[in-house]
């Protein structure tokens, strides 16, 4: 009873295949249950019937009897049949209907959805009666030819303790392969079902001798080849051995190499705190839990405090800010590291006093250990105190310019209205007088009309320069091309004076349209009045590049000039008709400051006039 109660041990029988006929040779019920149940195990894993043809073995079938007494719901997987059922009906072994109900097995697993079948037969039934025995051989190779036939697998079993050697040899060389070792072997010593009786003994023969000097040959060749196997196994050792001392001499180098770094690391790191101790810009480090880190000396000049007074305080406590100002730094120093620039925040200095920082924070992008965020200001406190000394002269400023905007106003009035009185007054004399005025006289006359028309055209300008200085700025872009022509057709149309303009195309600036406008009427009309009495008169407009920077020019082949600005704003009407009430708005558009004086003929050539040097002064006042 214990013996039953034990389970075996299940070993793998190997790969089973149809078609396939087995001859299983034991010793014991143990080694029986070991290789007919994973058998039978395997072959319904697959969806194949399993089928018993129960003979001796009467505890293997009680165990199969269990199996299936417990599976109630079995769809017929497992199958058994009794002795009487299987082998001996009606008391005697008839083959044709032993094969006749294989067959029926066959087809009726078929016809009921299995992939095939797995037969067990136990061929103790042959025991039990001597001519059964006789029988075997015959049942055998006809079972044989039914494998091959049918989509199944056979597994005969004999008891090695049952049958005689010579029976179960001669019952072994008809079966194509053996179950030894747990594993299903190809048998070596298989007759065909079709050879004749006579040749059987010498085919036998010859197979086992020739199976035997194929093993032979086969061992020799493998123990050449494990010998030439182990051989290169030394040789990879061997090489193995010798990798492992150079990889040692490796790893001591690489330690080396690693120790050396380490000592380039930590004097760079040395470096690295030198410069950030030295640096002209406020440093400071916090911790995670915002708390100071670390700091330099210009912190320590700036603030007041030494770094031992200040290390370990929380950052809020050493910046001076307040309300939502707060939450600003604190969402500015995340734990991850930030990276802004330019924040102002006052930093509280121990005299209490507060300095405007510009802070920038750049440890997200220079990571270093131990500083969740480091960040270093600039002080703008000296800066914000120019700033306010300049809003400061900026106001005075612009109240000197308004005062000057008045008076140049109230003196262009003035002076106009006396200039239209003296023009008046000429006409006048002229209209009433001129019959009796002598040639000379008649002559200062008409000189004092004309002058006191020229005189009245540059209170105009004065006029017209102080409304736009007045003004504000509004800087555009402007064709100053297009303005040159227009400028030019007008000119043309006044007199018959008849001047070659030679503008060049596509000139364009960014400035206050109107006081272009102002300058180019002043610098055309100014190029205009030197040609008078010129042959072939030519006034050029254009670029050309002074000192490495583009420059915009008016010029003429006027006679050569060499005084200054200052000279020919005082000049008489009867030396030349330039304005220098004109070249003076001139010069305040292009150069507010001061600055040097506009010449005429500096570098021309054939005596133009050039104005050089206004690139500088046209982007001062809105020029590009």
């Amino acid at each position: 009873m214990e013996e039953e109660k034990s389970a075996p041990e299940i070993a793998d029988i190997g790969v089973v295949n149809s078609h396939d006929h087995l001859c299983l040779l034991y010793q014991d019920e143990t080694e029986l249950l070991n290789l007919v149940l994973p058998f039978i195990q395997k072959g319904i894993a697959i969806g194949e019937r399993c089928v018993y043809l129960h003979a001796a073995q009467d505890r293997l079938e009680r165990l199969l009897q269990s199996v299936v007494e417990v599976q109630k719901q079995d769809t017929g997987a497992l199958v058994l049949l009794p002795i009487k059922q299987a082998w001996l009906t009606g008391g005697t072994f008839k083959q044709d209907r032993v094969m006749e109900l294989l067959h029926n097995i066959c087809s009726g697993a078929a016809s009921e959805g299995f992939s095939g079948t797995r037969i067990i037969c136990d061929m103790g039934w042959a025991l039990k009666d001597p001519k059964s025995l006789e029988l075997l051989h015959r049942f055998e190779r006809d079972l044989t030819t039914f494998a091959e036939e049918q989509d199944t697998a056979l597994l005969c079993l004999y008891n090695r303790r049952l049958f005689s050697p010579e029976l179960l040899l001669d019952l072994a060389r008809i079966h194509p392969g053996v179950v030894s070792g747990g594993r299903v072997c190809q048998n070596p010593l298989f007759i065909s079902p079709g050879l004749p009786h006579r040749k059987k003994a010498a085919v036998c023969e010859l197979d086992v001798f020739l199976a035997a000097a194929q093993r032979m040959t086969m061992v020799e060749a493998e123990s050449g080849r494990v010998k030439q196997e182990l051989e290169q196994a030394y040789a990879a050792l061997a090489r193995k051995i010798y990798e492992n001392w150079q990889e040692e001499d490796t790893l001591r180098a690489n330690e080396q190499q690693i120790h050396e770094k380490d000592e380039a690391l930590l004097a760079n790191r040395r470096r690295l705190q030198t410069i950030l101790q030295h640096l002209p810009v406020i440093m400071m480090a916090f911790d995670n839990g915002d708390r100071l880190a670390a700091c330099n000396h210009e912190f320590e000049r700036i603030s007041g405090f030494k770094s031992e007074d200040v290390m370990g305080k929380p950052m809020l406590e050493l910046l001076q800010v307040d309300g939502a100002l707060r939450e600003d730094v604190v969402s500015a120093h995340p734990p991850q590291g930030g990276d802004y620039r330019g924040r102002e925040w006052n930093l509280r200095c121990k005299d209490g006093s507060p300095k405007l920082i510009s802070w920038s924070n750049i440890s997200r992008y220079v990571p270093i250990t131990g500083w969740v965020n480091w960040i270093v200001g600039l002080d703008m406190t000296s800066r914000v105190q120019a700033e306010s000394g300049l809003r400061v002269l900026k106001v005075e400023l612009e109240t000197r310019s308004a005062e000057l905007v008045a008076i140049g106003q109230a003196v262009s009035q003035d002076l106009g209205t006396r200039l239209e009185r003296i023009t008046s007054d000429c006409g006048r004399l002229q209209k009433l007088n001129k019959g009796q005025l002598d040639p000379p006289g008649r002559e200062l006359l008409e000189r004092i009309s004309t002058v006191a028309c020229e005189l009245s055209g540059s209170i105009a300008a004065l006029e017209r320069m102080t409304a736009v200085t007045a003004g504000e700025l509004q800087p555009v872009e402007v064709d100053l091309s297009a303005m040159a022509s227009e400028i030019a057709a007008q000119l043309s149309d006044q007199t018959q004076h008849p001047v070659d303009f030679r503008i060049e195309d596509g000139v364009t600036v960014t400035g206050d349209k109107e006081m272009l406008r102002l300058a180019m009427e002043h610098l055309l009309e100014n190029a205009w009045h030197c040609t008078i009495g010129v042959k072939h008169p030519v006034i050029r407009f254009g670029t050309a590049q002074v000192e490495g920077e583009r420059s915009y020019y008016v010029s003429d082949n006027g006679p050569r000039l060499s005084t200054s600005l200052r000279e020919v704003a005082g000049r008489s009407a009867s030396e030349r008709g330039s304005h220098g009430i004109g070249l003076a708005t001139v010069q305040r558009i292009m150069q507010p400051a001061s600055g040097p004086h506009l010449e005429r003929g500096a570098g021309r050539e054939g005596g133009d006039p050039l104005l050089p040097g206004l690139a500088t002064p046209y982007v001062q006042r809105g020029w590009s």
